[in-house]
């Protein structure tokens, strides 16, 4: 049996979808999730808590022998959810449950570019989380990867979002040089699958991402060429975008880019382009086959109002 934490996030859903076709899976969802997140048919326990609750945690890995850690934030929330809090103390609470309840093997999702001595917060949480999946004394595999895309992600969607709601100029944190290697969800699913039934793996740290280098910029020009929007970039230094998270968070609540987005902006996120060949066998999908969903009608200024408007 296997355990998903953050189940109903981007990876988890596409995870819980294959896996529960051959697995038994137990889904920890956060009370204010909903269920119906998961793919119809999907068949699968689901425990109510979150990763702050160690009580729930031995609950949720009864007869459960290997955990995908997934649950993490990249900002912090007025209701006390923190980055640190989730990714550093939600990681502790999971290692400590697994050990008490006897779980062989945990899988840890992490960014590249994950230190403990990032200036970044968002870097540094998730390096140290890093840090307690090693020294935890379980069996582990951790899989960095560059950026994961997908339908309904909070990266490529907004941006789709903005740029049909924004006329003329479409805004950039940074000088859009940043360079990463996006990376579809269906082949980073295939990647934790595989983490999951090969023992070469335990006790290794795996980074991962697409067949392709790109800038921030390069980007950009796909997923206008995708959702056939041109708009004028126009960059933003990092000091002002941080500058306009805090004017957004007052006015809407939540911005439509983090602090920690902006950061990662900042940093290059690339590893070998044959890191998932060469590690796992296939070859990912280059990002501009990969954007169908971008494609399809939507009403998409409505969509960024609500997203404007979303709360945790």
């Amino acid at each position: 049996m296997i355990l998903i934490t953050g189940a109903t996030g981007l990876v988890g859903r596409q995870l819980v979808a294959r896996l529960a076709e051959r697995e038994d899976l137990v889904c920890l969802v956060r009370p204010a999730r909903r269920v119906r997140q998961f793919a119809p048919g999907v068949s699968v326990r689901v425990v109510s808590g979150d990763v702050d609750d160690v009580p729930t945690l031995r609950l949720a890995m009864h007869g459960v022998t290997s955990i995908v850690h997934l649950a993490a934030v990249s900002r912090s929330y007025p209701s006390g959810r923190t980055i640190e809090s989730v990714n550093v103390g939600g990681t502790q609470n999971v290692i400590e449950a697994a050990r008490e309840v006897g779980v062989e093997h945990v899988v840890f999702v992490s960014p590249i570019g994950a230190d403990p001595h990032s200036a970044y917060p968002y870097l540094k949480c998730k390096g140290q989380a890093e840090e307690l999946i090693r020294t935890s004394g379980l069996d582990y595999t951790i899989v960095r990867a560059s950026a994961v895309y997908g339908e309904d992600d909070k990266w490529t969607m907004p941006m789709a979002m903005g740029m049909h709601a924004l006329p003329f100029v479409f805004p950039i944190p940074g000088d859009g040089q940043s360079r990463l290697q996006p990376l579809c969800v269906h082949d980073i699913v295939t990647c934790l699958i595989a983490c999951l039934s090969d023992a070469k793996k335990i006790g290794q740290t795996v980074d991962i991402g697409g067949p392709q280098v790109m800038t921030f910029d390069e980007v950009v020009t796909e997923i206008m060429s995708a959702t056939g929007v041109k708009r004028r970039r126009y960059h933003l230094h990092p000091g002002v975008a941080h500058s306009l998270v805090r004017l957004s968070s007052r006015l809407l609540g939540r911005p439509p880019f983090s602090n920690s987005a902006v950061d990662l902006l900042t940093v290059n996120r690339t590893t070998a382009l044959d890191a998932v060949p060469f590690h796992f066998g296939f070859q990912a999908a280059r990002m501009s086959d990969s954007l169908d969903y971008l494609k399809r009608p939507r009403p998409w200024r409505r969509m960024f109002v609500r997203y404007l408007r979303a709360r945790e």
